[in-house]
């Protein structure tokens, strides 16, 4: 992977939750990222449509979806961009079902810290990497506030 930002759509609907990603990822040195911020499954599939993510980092309990059907739609979606869950249970059985169903991987919220989540993304990113290069990619058009510089 260069040395350009990881792209990272957040789908969080929890805004003290999508905040500790988002200082979490602020205090990684090693890494720059950018991250998009949707509280709703619908306006993630609207930017999985036109923008370009290396990784999800996703909520399986959305207001406007169930569980099942939340990491389904964003799989079917992008089926070349990592998912990783976010989850509040801390339960390995959610994780464990959440990597049969096309999940890269999973974190537990509140058992994070911006190194742990950095490289989480970033071995999900390069697990997926296989899968992403036999098809086309979608292209970003735009620009992002980075985080972690």
């Amino acid at each position: 992977m260069s040395n350009r930002p990881i792209e990272v759509l957040l789908v969080e609907d929890n805004p003290g939750d999508a905040r500790l990603v988002r200082e979490s990822l602020a205090e990684v040195r090693s890494r720059r990222f950018n991250l998009t911020h949707v509280d709703r499954l619908e306006d993630a599939i609207r930017r999985l449509e036109r923008d370009e993510y290396d990784v999800v980092l996703l909520d399986l309990l959305l207001q406007d979806s169930q569980r099942l059907g939340t990491l389904m739609e964003i799989h079917s979606q992008a089926p070349k961009v990592p998912i990783v869950v976010f989850t509040g249970l801390a339960d390995e059985v959610v994780g464990l079902w959440a990597l049969s169903e096309g999940a890269e991987d999973y974190v537990v919220k509140g058992k994070l810290s911006g190194d742990k989540l950095a490289g989480t993304l970033f071995h999900a990113i390069e697990r997926h990497a296989p899968v992403a290069r036999s098809g086309p990619k979608i292209t970003k058009k735009r620009a992002r506030k980075e985080y972690g510089e």
